[in-house]
């Protein structure tokens, strides 16, 4: 099960302070490319834009993601 998207490791996911490995390489290049785009705009809409995004991206890849998201949000 994906966390939902008010759980506080997701800001910390896609600013990238939190950088996991997954063994899916998409889930990498999709957290780095949300990264990069609140280094050009911090504002809360930016950042609640991309935790959608990358919830959304977790939830229909859920059967991929759903070990490696787990350990990351204990």
């Amino acid at each position: 099960m994906i966390p939902s998207k008010s759980h506080p490791s997701w800001a910390a996911l896609v600013k990238g302070e939190l950088k996991p490995q997954f063994k899916v390489f998409a889930g990498n290049m999709m957290l780095s490319q949300c990264s990069r785009k609140l280094k050009l705009d911090t504002s809360p809409e930016a950042l609640r834009a991309c935790i959608d995004e990358a919830h959304s991206f977790f939830v229909k890849y859920s059967a991929l993601y759903a070990e490696d998201l787990n350990r990351h949000f204990r």
